[in-house]
Parts: structure tokens; sequence; C-alpha cells
């Protein structure tokens, strides 16, 4: 069985050979959908979608009366915390 190096070795030994356009283009679009673009305050990472979806879901919490905090409450709470 391959390791995930051999895989990704023999993925872009492949890749080098494209030369349609098109396949180009939908290997951009899967490692766009995949891109890690923020990570949660446990470190893990997450992808435009799920980044997106997180963000609504916040959003319809704080609409449904979820508690939100003002910048100089979030700054006063991370300065005197004790650690």
């Amino acid at each position: 069985m391959d390791t995930k190096s051999d895989r990704k070795l023999d993925i872009t030994k492949k890749i080098l050979d494209v030369e349609d356009d098109s396949v180009l283009s939908k290997i951009e679009e899967i490692l766009a959908e995949t891109e890690t673009v923020a990570y949660t305050t446990n470190g893990e990472s997450l992808n435009r979608d799920q980044y997106k979806k997180r963000i609504e879901d916040i959003s319809k919490e704080v609409q449904s009366g979820g508690k939100n905090f003002t910048s100089d409450e979030v700054q006063d709470y991370v300065k005197n915390r004790k650690i």
C-alpha cells in the first residue's frame, strides 16, 4: 500500500503531464474548496464552506438572543484572565 507521500508524488507527476486546461481548472476548484481559510479556537482547520457556515450559525445564535461581547469586554477578559 502506498503511503500518503507516495500518493502525493504520483498525483504531482500526473498533474505535470496534464495538457487539458479543463482538467487543470477542475483540480484548482477542488484545491480551492479544501483550502484552509481559518482555524477554530481549538485549532481545527476550516475550509471556505465550513467557515461560512460557522459564521452563519453564530449570526443566527446572536439573533436568537445568544450572548455577544463588545471589543472592550473581550480585551478586558484577555488582559485579566488567569492562566
